[in-house]
């Protein structure tokens, strides 16, 4: 084989190596995540505290007064970001993004992913103190931000 033949394919080869790593890249990183289910908008959890148990450790102080509350909207690189969260015997219950990055179709596809987990760290911390997940940095300080805004007014 001439010398340019075999650059030629030692480019191709290259080229189509390059694709397929890409191509696995975005499939670990958009599906094969945890479990966590990204079809609905808002997180609702249900949680019940039996009281009869005597125990004081078990009972919790009211954190927060009972409510809706509208965090402010926080501006990112990639847009705003919105959370309105429902306050229920002290503790938050429900959280609804209202706006969030959707202009870029990775930033809807990273926000499908992250958003959930968010909503559920959210939930389960009783705090904007949530972990920030990797390649949504973004998203993150909106979401806490604007979060936080609404804690503020629910103390």
């Amino acid at each position: 084989m001439r010398r340019k033949d075999v650059q030629k394919n030692n480019r191709i080869f290259l080229s189509i190596a390059i694709a397929i790593a890409m191509i696995l890249d975005g499939y670990f990183v958009f599906f094969k995540q945890s479990n966590n289910s990204t079809k609905s908008v808002s997180v609702t959890s249900s949680t019940s505290s039996n009281s009869s148990s005597g125990n004081n450790a078990s009972v919790k102080k009211q954190k927060y007064k009972n409510g809706t509350y509208l965090g402010q909207s926080s501006q990112t690189s990639w847009g705003p970001v919105q959370i309105k969260i429902k306050i229920i015997r002290g503790n938050i219950k429900q959280i609804t993004v209202l706006k969030f990055p959707d202009t870029h179709g990775h930033s809807i596809d990273i926000n499908r992913q992250v958003l959930p987990i968010y909503k559920k760290e959210t939930l389960k911390n009783q705090s904007s103190s949530i972990q920030q997940v990797s390649g949504a940095t973004e998203t993150w300080k909106g979401f806490t931000a604007s979060l936080q805004s609404a804690l503020n007014q629910a103390r």
